[in-house]
């Protein structure tokens, strides 16, 4: 997709802000079978609006962890939710097709939600070999799996100083 532009040293590919995120480059994944618990969202992160349609229920950070202060952000985020992980999920580029995109490093920012996450990152190194980076919260430790797969566990610091 991008191997015959110019990548400039920061390329953004989604941000919750723009006029319209998903256009082009991201396609969107979530369980049928759960229409309700399960489904992708814009909203203020202060004020959980606008609601999403009626028939989904949305699950708030307060949900999660009422014992913990939440920091709240005054703006646009993606909320993304499902009881079954692998089944609800945004992907860029579709199937099939590659970025092409040869920085050295990733940055991805979310949020404590004190609930379990992951995300994967699919990488070809020089020699053109695949392989799959997979960071989430639930497991405890870092393995490799098929020799195509890492695993690194992901955890958040805690915001006591």
């Amino acid at each position: 997709m991008f191997s015959r532009s110019f990548q400039p040293s920061i390329v953004s590919l989604f941000s919750s802000t723009g006029s319209d995120p998903f256009t082009g480059l991201w396609t969107i994944e979530k369980d049928d079978t759960l229409p309700e618990d399960s489904f992708i969202h814009f909203l203020n992160d202060e004020t959980s609006l606008p609601a999403p349609p009626r028939d989904q229920n949305l699950v708030s950070d307060d949900d999660a962890n009422t014992s913990r202060q939440m920091t709240r952000l005054g703006q646009t985020v993606l909320h993304l939710q499902s009881p079954t992980l692998p089944t609800t999920f945004i992907r860029c580029p579709s199937v099939g097709s590659d970025l092409h995109l040869k920085h050295p490093w990733l940055h991805i920012q979310v949020k404590r939600l004190g609930r379990e996450w992951s995300f994967e990152v699919g990488i070809v190194d020089h020699a053109g070999r695949e392989g799959v980076i997979r960071c989430s919260t639930f497991k405890v430790t870092a393995y490799s799996f098929c020799s195509a797969i890492t695993h690194l566990r992901s955890s958040f610091r805690s915001n006591r100083h």
